[in-house]
């Protein structure tokens, strides 16, 4: 199934479409896209993102509260899309 992704990192939209099941960070990175981040294990929140529109799974997380979570934020390094269409927004951390 393909899904819709929208990334906003550096105030620049990227529409992308994917297929495989991979983590918002791997999408950003294999699309050139300079998204922040630094461990990749979930543990460090440098890449950490605000859900805009749609839902993720995160597979990991040791730092963010459940208040974050409810708020939208995600660690993009773990987070892996779960619905059809899904928005992410870098810059509004």
């Amino acid at each position: 199934m393909i899904k819709k992704i929208k990334i906003i990192c550096d105030d620049v939209e990227h529409n992308l479409e994917i297929k495989d099941d991979k983590t918002i960070l791997e999408i950003a990175l294999e699309n050139d896209i300079d998204a922040p981040y630094s461990c990749q294990g979930g543990i460090c929140s440098t890449c950490l993102a605000k859900i805009t529109k749609g839902t993720v799974e995160m597979d990991n997380n040791q730092i963010l509260t459940d208040d974050e979570i409810d708020d939208g934020y995600i660690l993009s390094c773990q987070s892996r899309p779960t619905s059809n269409e899904i928005e992410v927004n870098y810059d509004e951390i």
